[in-house]
Order: C-alpha cells, then structure tokens, then sequence
C-alpha cells in the first residue's frame, strides 16, 4: 500500500469522515443538553410560580403553604423534586422530599441569583435551581422570603446520555456508508487510470499500438503527450535506421577496396601485413554488420502492431535454407502449430530464427528440427554439440565453438540476443544426447493444432524449431 494514491485518498478521507462525525455528534450532544436544560429552567420557573402562588402567612404570621403540588416527587424523600422557603437565610418551609437536607446550607450567603443555576443536593447529587424573592405584610411589618424550587440533575444526565447512545449508533452507520461511499468513489474516480494501465500493457503485449479510448479530461493531456512521444521516438527510429542504412552504402566501397588490397599484399608476397590487415578488416565488416543487422530490429515499440504468423514464417525461412543447401545433405523438420502468431514484427522474427536455422544448418549431420512447445520456440540439430568447458559462455557476444572445424565468430547469436532483447526476452541453450536444442520464449497465441511433421515438397523441406549453439552463422 504504501506509495498508493488510492490509499492515501481513501485513509485521508476516513480519517477526515471520522473526525467530522465525531465532532458533529459531539456538537449535537452539547446542543441537545443545552435544549435541555433551557427546558428544564422552564419547567422551574413554572414550579416557582406555582409555589409562589400557593405561599401565603396565617393570621399569626406564619408561612404557609395552601395547596399540594401535583408532583408526586415532592412526597418522596430525596424525589428529585424539591422546594424550600428560607427566611433571614434560615428555612422556614421545606417539601417532604428533602428530608433532612437544607438547600440553605449550600446556598451563598447573601445572593440571590437571575436564572438557573446548578447546586449541591442530598446525597452529592446535583441540583438546577431557581430561587427568588417574595416579600409579605406581616401586620405592620414587611417580611422578605426567599422560595428556590431544584431538580436533580441526574435525569438530565440519563437523557443525555441515551441521546449520546442513539447518535452514536446513528453516526456509526453514517461512517460505514460514508466510507463505502468513498470507496465507491475512489474506484469510480480512479477508474480511468486503471484503464491507461490496461491501455500500456495492450501495447507491450502487442495488442495495441497506441494509447486510445476515452479519458476524462484530466488524464487526457498525459494520454496525447504519450502518443505524442511514441510518435517522435518511431520517427527517430526510421531516422536512425536510414543513418545506419547510408552508412553500410558509405563503408561498401571503402571496404571493397580495402579487401582487394588486401589480396594484392598477399600476391606481393606480404603475407604477414595482409593477415594483420585482414584481422582488422574482418573486426569492421563483423561489428558493422552487427550494427546494422540491430538497426534492422524494429523492437517492442513496433511489435505493438505485429502480428506474425510464426509457422508460415518458419517455413519461408526453411524453404530459403533448403535453397542454399544445394547438396540436399539435410532434413528440415517442422512441429510449430497452424495459426499461432507471435507480436513478435515480421523481419524482427525472421532475422532471430533466420539466423538461428543457419546457425543449425552449419553444423547438422543430417537433421534440423523446428519445434514449438512448452511457450518456446526451439531449433534443434544433431551436430557435435558444444564441449562442455564452453556451455556456459556459447552464448556470449564474440564466443565461438572451439571444437567445430573453422571456429566461429558468434556473430549470428549475437544479432538474436541482441534481436530479443528488444522484446525483452532471452536466448537459451540446452545439450541434447546428440547435438544441442537453442531457443526462446515465444509468447504465441491462437495456436490450434501441432502436427507432428509438416513435409514440404523434398524430404529436407521439414522444419522443427531447434538449433544449434555451436557457431553463428
């Protein structure tokens, strides 16, 4: 996950849903208690004017009250509900439901408070009060009282806290469908990058030349501009291939002229200066006709519109090797299925098994077989083989099979690696009990059925994809 885009997206929106719905449910408590306990101060100052409308004194002066109030809690000690007359800060009514305990010994001493207001009660509970100030004429005297009503605030903590519970099982399911949500939106957001992706492997398999398809605005400038730079580098290709085309005509004739010189030191009877020439001469024509033969690859960018027919190509080559067999001393045989095309490009394909049949044609005795299987392509032949203090480097640029008669340069492996490479793939060597198998992966499809031997018009004209690793051709 890490470097995701996708991921970061989706936890920087988790963390951010989490964050507002856990503020939003927090706000919406502190609201909802503060509605609350506007109502409940409500609900007191209806109680306060009740109990001050039924205080009244008796004819000797005492305070009375005339009525019962219709809250039952008032009866029961500790209720919830209670209500206390003080006088000269001493009380000198108080409701059942207080008991022992006086509202006037946690009171401040000399104020009297504008709203409600939160207290001490029984039993370390919590009160919201209301208190005001009535006065009396108690015969020629005026009497001053103060009348506070209280709730316990221990219900107003249980609604709050069952209103908590039910937000948080609401804004829990707002998360879950606000995160699938998101998610929804990251996959449908993100969609067409996932499309570019599939897009670029189509064009590394082959299947696809360029980047095509519909994308959203925001990916389509990066789209043109890859079609825009596939388009340069084709162009620089063609251009450098056309270089290197001039420059093998530009080096023919010099080369020409140098190769006879060459004979005419020999026929001087300069033989050592002829042989050193000769040495250099043949390290030119070999490193520019490897050059020019990796010049002729048009390589992945162009096998993205390829489409070669593998057996039909192998039978051309084939057909081409019989004609320059002219002793007809070889068997070609061919077991590559009908129908199984390679995004390998046409000449790519034929340079690498063109050079791997002749390859094979030097040094078979009597047979080489072509052959597709396993998703290889391989040339087999029954030469000598390769000694084995050489199997592990017969691959390398430049190594030639020793105990071959006349050696060889590796040349025409050297074009196939380099051929491939382009595609990404590699050459590989297997001894065979007589001769050796050579081949590459080859990423084939529509293969239907593989005949156990196409037979041309001669008995040489039978390919099979094998080949040897001992020279190049």
């Amino acid at each position: 996950m890490k470097g995701s885009i996708r991921w970061r997206l989706f936890s920087f929106a988790a963390v951010t849903i989490l964050v507002a719905l856990v503020a939003a449910g927090g706000a919406l408590v502190l609201i909802f208690e503060n509605h609350l306990l506007r109502r409940v101060a409500q609900d007191l100052e209806i109680r306060w004017t009740e109990l001050a409308r039924s205080f009244a004194l008796d004819a000797e002066g005492r305070p009375l009250v005339s009525r019962e109030f219709a809250d039952p809690r008032y009866l029961r000690p500790y209720g919830g509900a209670y209500w206390e007359i003080q006088e000269n800060g001493k009380p000198a009514l108080r409701s059942r439901s207080l008991w022992d305990f006086e509202l006037s010994a946690t009171a401040a001493p000399s104020a009297e408070r504008t709203g409600a207001f939160e207290m001490e009660g029984p039993n370390q509970s919590e009160l919201y009060v209301v208190e005001r100030s009535v006065t009396h004429q108690s015969g020629s005297q005026e009497r001053r009282f103060l009348l506070q009503v209280a709730l316990d605030h221990a219900e107003i903590g249980q609604l709050r806290e069952a209103f908590t519970y039910d937000v948080a099982k609401v804004l829990a399911l707002l998360v879950v469908l606000l995160v699938a949500g998101g998610v929804l939106q990251l996959h449908f957001g993100l969609a067409p990058f996932e499309r570019l992706r599939l897009r670029l492997g189509d064009m590394r398999d082959g299947r696809a030349s360029r980047l095509d398809g519909d994308f959203p605005v925001e990916v389509a400038p990066l789209v043109d501009d890859l079609n825009g730079l596939l388009d340069r580098q084709d162009k620089l290709i063609e251009r450098a291939r056309a270089r290197a085309g001039s420059l093998a005509h530009g080096l023919k004739t010099p080369m020409t002229i140098l190769s006879g010189e060459i004979g005419r030191l020999e026929e001087d009877g300069q033989p050592e200066i002829a042989a050193s020439l000769r040495e250099q001469y043949e390290a030119i024509r070999l490193h520019v006709e490897r050059e020019l033969a990796k010049a002729r690859t048009h390589g992945a960018i162009r096998s993205s519109i390829a489409k070669t027919d593998a057996r039909r190509m192998v039978e051309s080559l084939v057909d081409l090797m019989c004609k320059v067999d002219t002793e007809d001393r070889i068997r070609w045989d061919v077991a590559v299925p009908e129908g199984v095309t390679t995004p390998i490009e046409a000449g790519d394909f034929a340079e690498i098994v063109g050079n791997l049949l002749d390859n094979a044609r030097k040094w078979a005795r009597s047979v080489v077989r072509v052959e597709y299987g396993g998703g290889r392509l391989s040339v087999v032949d029954d030469g000598p083989g390769v000694e084995k203090g050489l199997r592990d480097h017969v691959l390398d640029r430049g190594v030639h099979a020793a105990n071959a008669p006349g050696g060889s340069t590796g040349l025409g492996l050297s074009i196939v690696i380099d051929a491939l490479a382009e595609y990404g793939l590699e050459l590989s060597f297997d001894p065979v009990a007589s001769g050796c198998r050579i081949g590459f992966p080859l990423d084939a499809r529509d293969g239907r059925r593989a005949p156990s031997q196409n037979r041309h018009s001669s008995p040489r004209a039978e390919i099979a994809s094998s080949a040897s690793t001992q020279g190049a051709g």
